[in-house]
């Protein structure tokens, strides 16, 4: 690959391989828009990716941007604290879910060819864009989505510090003032009252 795109290198190519049999015809095959990454052979579009990928995970001020943030964003008013904090939840459950996906990319690296593990329908697809990336681009996004995590992660971390009176909203202690007790005989479910010590009886 270095031979092809060195100067006259297309040429000399197709003269070694006339050699051992194998025919190339002259003449430009372009069926996407060259980008810099048309200029990388895949050894070293894969090693610009782990090496960014390592630049994400030890380099990004994942703290220093969410801190900031946050300050900016938050004005102090606990409802809506907590709204972005559901956010930042729900976020975080999106890019895991979409990372997942990306990790089961089994688009050809090299002279790697490993069993497909996602349904043909989607896998055409990312192998299409690692093609068009020469497998830089999937690593790459992954590296991004582990800064943007550790980017939620850190904002979640600086709103329980600064508001530790917010709750998680999936947990049954979101309400405080009902906290479940035991099943009565008649399914009756008996809840005490944090802010009272009476008790009440609701229907299921």
């Amino acid at each position: 690959m270095f031979k092809a795109k060195s100067k006259n290198g297309g040429k000399s190519l197709r003269e070694s391989l006339e050699k051992i049999g194998l025919n190339l015809p002259a003449g430009r095959r372009k069926a996407a828009n060259v980008t810099l990454l048309t200029s990388l052979v895949e050894g070293e579009a894969i090693h610009l990716a782990r090496d960014f990928g390592y630049a994400c995970e030890t380099e990004f001020p994942s703290r220093q941007v969410a801190e900031y943030v946050c300050r900016s964003q938050c004005s102090g008013d606990l409802l809506e604290m907590q709204r972005r904090k559901e956010m930042l939840i729900a976020a975080k459950q999106v890019i895991k879910e979409f990372t997942a996906l990306l990790n089961q990319d089994r688009s050809p690296l090299c002279n790697s060819r490993e069993p497909p593990i996602l349904e043909p329908n989607i896998q055409r697809h990312l192998t299409h864009f690692s093609l068009l990336t020469h497998g830089f681009g999937s690593p790459a996004i992954c590296s991004a989505m582990s800064a943007l995590t550790s980017y939620v992660s850190e904002s979640l971390k600086y709103l329980d510090r600064h508001f530790p009176s917010m709750q998680s909203p999936h947990s049954s202690s979101a309400l405080p003032h009902l906290v479940p007790q035991a099943i009565g005989s008649k399914g009756e479910v008996k809840v005490v009252s944090t802010s009272d010590t009476s008790s009440a009886l609701i229907k299921s």
